[in-house]
């Protein structure tokens, strides 16, 4: 009986120190949203709120290549309100991989994000420093 319950008291303990061991939930990068297939990120060695030039990418990690129309949309912090949305361009991926860049005249107070389209359904990054 002795030992039943010390095999017991060990299988728990090792359970219980296996958990407190799990790695974090991974995070989504800054500025980046998971798709079905990929990522969808908005970058700029700028930051979030400086002029600059702000890149719209998307990644593709399975899967053929294919055609996707990428953009952003530029949102106002202390409204909430969308000041801007504009497409980019269509390209079809190269190596899983497509992106177009475009130089834009950010302020303090503006957030942006990267959306893409591809068959009908839209996709959108989270907002970059906002």
């Amino acid at each position: 009986m002795k030992r039943q319950l010390g095999t017991i008291c060990a299988v728990i303990l090792l359970a219980a120190g296996s958990l407190g061991m799990a790695p974090p939930a991974v995070k989504d990068p800054d500025g980046c949203g998971k798709t079905d297939r990929g990522w969808l990120c908005m970058t700029s060695p700028a930051g979030g709120h400086k002029p600059g030039v702000y890149k719209a990418h998307y990644a593709r990690h399975q899967g053929p290549e294919i055609t996707v129309k990428l953009g952003y949309e530029i949102k106002m912090k202390r409204t909430g309100i969308i000041a801007e949305s504009k497409w980019l361009g269509s390209k079809k991926t190269r190596n899983g991989y497509a992106a177009f860049s475009k130089r834009l005249p950010m302020g303090n107070d503006a957030c942006i994000r990267a959306k893409m389209k591809h068959r009908g359904k839209f996709y959108i990054s989270k907002y970059l420093d906002c």
